[in-house]
């Protein structure tokens, strides 16, 4: 379910597995303390996601860097 709206996760159009689910996050832990604590680190993520502006989110920022390092786009000079 984390395919961008209009996009196909497989060449020959067909849905991944589990693409047709909402998002969700699997937790699991030796504690429940410690599945206490992912779940409130996943909230505190998913309220900045939300509440930040976008061009303020470090977290997002972050992680479209590293997507373009892996997509082999990243432009070192490219400070945004």
């Amino acid at each position: 379910g984390s395919v961008k709206e209009g996009k196909v996760g497989r060449k020959d159009g067909q849905m991944l597995p589990g693409e047709d689910e909402p998002l969700h996050a699997l937790v699991t832990a030796n504690t429940m303390e410690n599945v206490k604590k992912a779940v409130e680190q996943i909230r505190n993520i998913l309220k900045q996601g939300i509440e930040t502006p976008e061009d303020q989110n470090d977290l997002r920022k972050m992680q479209l860097r590293e997507l373009a390092r892996l997509n082999g786009t990243l432009r070192e000079d490219d400070n945004r």
